[in-house]
């Protein structure tokens, strides 16, 4: 492994420091070393097609970036870096990055897989035709736009009608979106590493149906009924108006996204907690 890109966060002077750092640590051992902005990536810069590693510097908005990136230019394995308020996809430290790195020049360390969504939008004035499809690592969720009112979903699980949703909005996410929105709408942990999906819904209003876990190859469908615009959104961005008689099938993508560890996988379950308590 010779070929890095290292991603940090313009905002947080820890992070731009620690990239220049790093790079420098990197090409000092012969390795070349491409360095961009987090918030760049919003808008795909021109990452080389034969990175190795993508290092991320920063808190999960950063991590969610570079996975985006990584997804774009072939599945390229990210490395997260804890720099953020939130930090549930990193499991180590800047203090902890260069023995990181060390074992990963080695050749140690292993690749964890987790699960994506793939939602496709069909809109009702597209006489049924898919119009739109979006990718996300954490959570697809369909909310109330700009007027302030619950929206009504139909849901359905393959082809059978499961419920009807009085919300804020509904979101389907992935184990690794599960200590994301979903846990604080109400959703269980789910292990990072599971295919699962989590059905949750925000702020329902008088229903007997809670978060549910759902199969890794279910399928849902929802069925928006208000007359008042939702809008539907993947890992908090991307924002697409959908009106009634509109759907959005959600299913597992074919594609994943990879995470560089070299914390044992145990490390989940043994921090969790301090991480919920967000203790240092």
């Amino acid at each position: 492994m010779h070929r890095f890109g290292v991603l940090f966060n313009p905002l947080s002077e820890a992070s731009v420091q620690l990239s220049r750092e790093v790079a420098d640590w990197l090409r000092l051992r012969g390795c070349t070393v491409w360095r961009g902005t987090s918030h760049g990536a919003r808008a795909e810069p021109p990452l080389p097609t034969d990175i190795e590693l993508l290092i991320a510097l920063g808190g999960d908005g950063t991590v969610l970036r570079a996975a985006r990136l990584a997804i774009e230019y072939g599945s390229i394995p990210v490395l997260p870096v804890a720099l953020g308020h939130l930090n549930f996809m990193a499991d180590i430290s800047p203090a902890d990055l260069y023995p990181g790195l060390e074992m990963l020049l080695d050749g140690a360390g292993w690749h964890d897989e987790r699960t994506l969504l793939d939602a496709t939008i069909y809109h009702r004035h597209a006489g049924g035709n898919p119009s739109q499809r979006m990718l996300a690592l954490n959570e697809i969720l369909l909310a109330r736009g700009e007027i302030n009112r619950v929206i009504i979903v139909d849901i359905e699980i393959y082809d059978a009608h499961l419920t009807t949703y009085h919300a804020d909005g509904v979101l389907v996410a992935t184990a690794t979106g599960s200590t994301a929105y979903a846990l604080a709408a109400g959703g269980p942990i789910i292990d990072p590493r599971s295919h699962a999906l989590a059905l949750v819904p925000v702020a329902p209003h008088l229903t007997t149906l809670p978060s549910l876990v759902l199969h890794e190859d279910a399928v849902v469908t929802m069925r928006v009924r208000s007359r008042h615009a939702a809008a539907l959104s993947a890992d908090g961005r991307m924002p697409v108006p959908i009106h009634e008689g509109d759907e959005v099938m959600i299913r597992r993508a074919q594609q994943t996204c990879i995470f560089a560890r070299v914390r044992p996988q145990s490390d989940f379950y043994t921090r969790m907690t301090q991480r919920l308590r967000r203790e240092p």
